[in-house]
């Protein structure tokens, strides 16, 4: 299948509205962008690289050619200049993610690899570069600072900075499960076919691959209308934010 290349693409073009909506209420605190990339620069960053680099399986053109040449594929079509790190870890889940702000690294679970088809496995490693090409990573790794942050503030201000760093990190991951969406989006514009995006997040919800067919495909979106339908329901709503505010990313049927 020949795709496309989206020369020139911006993301904002496809960003989700949700998305931008949470990034603006991130946005407007002082000094806090400055603050989290100092971290980041003198530990968080230089951590996850030792740490993958130690423990994991480095993607190159002689260990693993398709998936090198997958990657550098998906950067051309969506107008990423430099190519990240990739890295295998073994997780027999279907995740993967993308750490480091100024030399960014993809890690993608060994699941990814045996768990989905080519188009689908695109569609996972799309969603990590639509990431990195909206910046989205320092506001990532934030969720993972600022909890560290509030400790030593708050115990040097008798816990005040602790209750601080709480409210900041829900924030934070409000955001960061929106801007799931947008990564999706992106995704769908590597892979070009959106059907691949459903088939690895149902897959990334529990579905054996056995049971791959279009009525299981029918039943999963038939269950998606189904949780959007308990927004009728006041209290529905209120356990739904209850149970989703720690989560970094949003329920899979919303996807």
């Amino acid at each position: 299948m020949a795709r496309v290349k989206l020369t020139g693409l911006d993301s904002r073009e496809y960003e989700h509205p949700f998305d931008r909506r949470a990034l603006e209420a991130l946005t407007g605190t002082p000094g806090l962008e400055t603050l989290v990339r100092k971290f980041n620069e003198y530990g968080l960053e230089r951590l996850f690289r030792i740490s993958f680099t130690g423990s994991n399986l480095k993607v190159t053109p002689r260990n693993f050619p398709d998936l090198d040449a997958m990657l550098h594929e998906l950067c051309g079509i969506l107008d990423i200049a430099r190519v990240p790190d990739l890295y295998i870890r073994w997780d027999y889940g279907v995740n993967a993610f993308t750490a480091g702000v100024e030399r960014p690294l993809i890690v993608l679970d060994s699941g990814c690899i045996d768990l989905l088809d080519e188009t689908e496995l695109r569609f996972v490693l799309g969603h990590e570069l639509g990431h990195i090409k909206s910046n989205h990573v320092l506001y990532h790794q934030m969720a993972i600072a600022i909890p560290i942050i509030g400790k030593i503030i708050g115990s040097m201000t008798l816990g005040l900075g602790s209750l601080i760093g709480t409210g900041l990190e829900l924030a934070l991951l409000k955001w960061h499960r929106m801007s799931e969406f947008t990564a999706d989006r992106a995704g769908c514009l590597a892979c070009q076919d959106a059907s691949a995006g459903s088939r690895a997040l149902m897959k990334a919800a529990g579905l054996p691959a056995k049971y791959h067919n279009a009525a299981v495909t029918a039943e999963f979106e038939a269950q998606a209308r189904a949780f959007d339908d308990l927004d009728d329901s006041t209290l529905d709503l209120v356990l739904k934010w209850l149970t989703s505010a720690g989560m970094s990313h949003p329920w899979t049927v919303m996807r």
